[in-house]
């Protein structure tokens, strides 16, 4: 069991049942949640569900490359895929967290 804080937690990948959280400068964890569930307690202002693998802690996104669904990449460099349909769901939330930053 561990406590883990939001601002810690670069993205969330699925693997089957499981949940893979990767963390700001720490090994990445395996939780026994599917990522549903995480997207369903983590707050929607925060973490945006940006493919059916990957939710993404939105703060640690520091550049979106354009495309049928696009990608963006992370602060570490990490690159993930964004779904065609959730393209849009993102740069929302990417503008209204940039007018509060």
């Amino acid at each position: 069991f561990e406590i883990l804080e939001i601002r810690n937690m670069l993205f969330l990948e699925a693997e089957g049942n499981y949940t893979r959280i990767h963390l700001v400068n720490a090994k990445p964890l395996v939780a026994s949640k599917t990522l549903k569930e995480f997207e369903e307690i983590l707050p929607s202002s925060v973490f945006c569900r940006i493919h059916n693998a990957s939710l993404v802690n939105i703060s640690f996104i520091v550049k979106y490359n354009k495309g049928e669904g696009g990608q963006v990449v992370l602060t570490n460099g990490t690159v993930l895929d964004v779904a065609r349909r959730r393209k849009d769901e993102l740069l929302q939330l990417i503008a209204s967290f940039a007018k509060k930053v």
